[in-house]
């Protein structure tokens, strides 16, 4: 893939994440007995990238959807929540990958990147309110985000499992890496 279509491609990731993370925002509340908890959709264009593309492409299409979220619809603060969790799941998810390679499905890797993506948030807001008893809500997170890490997991395959049928994609991971 020439480096043209490579960023067309990345900026396509990009803007879909974006307004789907915009979109998942004008949802009610996934679960209302459980604040802040979603669905976590915008995942399923990053993780597509880390499979596909590498992690430095993954780790771009984060960091960007992050920032260009916080830019148009955040608050200051939300832009510390989305790359603490953002960064966090993506870092656990390439280190998974690269350690179990074939023996762990996309679904694993996703729900664990739920799991440290709620982590990473809870350790922003460990250090904003100067308490670890944030701590606590993490077992309330983590049964919400196991199902929902599986509903990504599974989004994202479909979508991989359709890209592969095209030659879209043809030889960019031999790039990436």
């Amino acid at each position: 893939m020439n480096r043209v279509r490579r960023l067309v491609f990345l900026s396509l990731l990009v803007a879909m994440a974006t307004a789907v993370n915009y979109l998942e925002g004008l949802m009610p509340l996934l679960v209302p007995a459980f604040p802040g908890a979603k669905l976590g959709l915008a995942n399923v264009f990053s993780l597509f990238a880390l499979v596909s593309l590498g992690a430095a492409d993954a780790f771009t299409v984060v960091v960007v959807r992050c920032l260009l979220v916080a830019a148009v619809w955040g608050q200051p603060v939300s832009l510390a929540y989305s790359l603490a969790g953002g960064l966090l799941s993506m870092l656990a998810m390439w280190a998974l990958i690269r350690l179990f390679k074939e023996r762990l499905s996309l679904y694993g890797v996703s729900a664990a990147g739920a799991f440290f993506h709620n982590l990473g948030q809870l350790c922003v807001a460990a250090i904003i309110l100067q308490s670890g008893y944030v701590f606590g809500y993490l077992p309330v997170l983590t049964a919400v985000a196991v199902p929902t890490g599986l509903f990504v997991g599974a989004a994202t395959f479909l979508v991989k499992k359709a890209v592969d049928k095209t030659d879209l994609l043809k030889g960019a991971k031999k790039e990436a890496d």
